[in-house]
């Protein structure tokens, strides 16, 4: 049997009257991502394996990100969309006899609304996911309570609508957005939004070729910040490389996860028109100049970082930002995916 141990949740950065809208970086799995991320980070022993069922329409193709986010073995199940189906996930996770085991929902609201959809969510979050973490032993069943479809008739609803009567649960870490406002994200015109946002693909590489497999090995490293520390010298490497940079000892490293938010910001540089790479030539020329940060992790290992979420220049030397998983660039006909900077925000 197992009990709910830690439910995050996260609302998309931008919004659109009144509520959250994904921003011009942020598809489905990103919001996903995030969510699943937050609640992962109270597993503690990565090295169990995991089952995660999504309730959420993306395609099975993604499942090998889902696996890469929690770094440990992770088994995907696709359970039917819908608030009764978040329901049963939430049983079932609840009476597993033995692992960890993910609920992960969203609401995709990426299309500009209409005054009939607005009248059927008044009140509901719009774009956000949310993730629930089960581990084996006693506890309270959530799934015991009343669970009803949300504001929004949607899995997401729902979920916001069991944190209205289960937060007081003790030994439940809840995280992220639970209390946010819906209306406060970042304004921005949702046609725009879109434009930008569901822009075809090219099939064919954009700036510098990264093949898939190399890109793939990197994202321990560049989706989850992964370091190795050396028994001999005590420095961190980053990005981990199997080898300490500092004395070169190959015995002994300790894989470690280094701090994705609360980063202090070392030196900043706004990127301008002509001054981008090739691959965020379409980025420039739908929003202009961009920052670029480089960000302290630990002593000795740096991480040069895009911003996202705000305007160049309003971030300083000294400033701490946190980070997001975000769409980079188009290759190879997918998108690539990595860490951006965003403003500091306290959960």
């Amino acid at each position: 049997m197992g009990h709910l141990a830690r439910a995050a949740a996260y609302l998309a950065a931008w919004s659109s009257d009144g509520r959250r809208a994904p921003g011009p970086d942020e598809d489905l799995f990103t919001i996903l991502a995030t969510a699943l991320e937050r609640a992962n980070d109270g597993r503690g022993d990565l090295a169990r394996p995991v089952e995660i069922e999504v309730d959420a329409p993306i395609p099975e193709s993604m499942d090998w990100a889902f696996g890469a986010i929690v770094g440990s073995p992770a088994t995907i199940v696709h359970v039917a969309l819908g608030p009764d189906s978040f329901a049963t996930a939430l049983r079932r996770a609840e009476e597993g006899e033995e692992g960890d085991r993910i609920a992960l929902v969203a609401s995709w609201s990426a299309d500009p609304p209409d005054s009939a959809s607005l009248a059927r969510s008044r009140g509901g979050a719009g774009t956000g996911a949310a993730a629930f973490l089960f581990q084996p032993g006693p506890g309270r069943k959530v799934s015991a309570e009343p669970v009803r479809s949300g504001s929004e008739g949607s899995s997401l609803g729902t979920a916001f609508e069991l944190y209205q009567r289960t937060s007081g649960l003790s030994g439940v870490s809840w995280v992220g957005d639970w209390k946010a406002d819906p209306g406060q994200g970042r304004p921005g015109d949702p046609a725009r939004l879109a434009r930008y946002r569901d822009r075809p693909i090219s099939v064919v590489s954009e700036g510098a070729y990264v093949p898939r497999p190399r890109y793939r090995d990197s994202l321990p490293s560049r989706w989850r910040f992964a370091a190795e520390r050396c028994p001999d010298c005590s420095k961190v490497t980053f990005p981990s490389r199997g080898s300490c940079r500092s004395c070169g000892n190959l015995e002994g490293l300790v894989p470690i996860l280094l701090p994705r938010d609360g980063l202090e910001v070392i030196a900043t540089t706004v990127i301008g028109p002509g001054g981008q790479p090739t691959e965020f030539d379409p980025q420039v020329a739908e929003w202009g100049p961009y920052e670029v940060l480089l960000v302290e992790l630990a002593p000795g290992a740096r991480a040069t970082l895009q911003l996202t979420d705000a305007e160049p220049g309003s971030v300083r030397i000294g400033d701490r930002v946190d980070t997001r998983l975000r769409r980079l660039y188009p290759m190879e006909g997918e998108w690539r995916y990595a860490r951006k900077a965003v403003p500091r925000t306290e959960m």
